[in-house]
């Protein structure tokens, strides 16, 4: 097995010390304090929180403007905008697993159709 695969297996899982979260909800403060921290730990915390949102085809309007003095800055190729939306896909799913994997089933069952992690 490669080094790589080692590495990915175990960006996508959570060590035994976050505990699953119990159906009754008990654990609650305890389970977020230890599943934030490792998460955050993992990168993938933005995810959850909002801050990492989709790369996005910038509007034109969006687009800085070109003066005399000083050219527009290039805007991202296609291709480098293609691998960003990418990355940041196989990012969410990562974040989504991290999730499913400490939580009931029950709580599954509410979540499973959301869009990103964020909902």
């Amino acid at each position: 097995m490669s080094s790589s695969v080692n590495v990915t297996s175990l960006a996508n899982t959570l060590p035994s010390s976050v505990l699953k979260l119990k159906a009754s909800g008990l654990n609650w403060a305890v389970f977020s304090l230890h599943f934030q921290d490792t998460v955050e730990m993992k990168g993938y915390w933005g995810h959850f929180d909002g801050t990492s949102e989709c790369p996005a085809v910038p509007k034109l309007e969006d687009l800085p403007m070109t003066t005399a003095d000083a050219p527009a800055p290039a805007a991202p190729s296609a291709k480098d905008l293609a691998a960003e939306i990418s990355q940041w896909d196989k990012d969410e799913q990562s974040a989504k697993s991290l999730l499913t994997q400490k939580i009931p089933n029950s709580a599954l069952m509410h979540i499973q159709n959301k869009k990103t992690v964020k909902e």
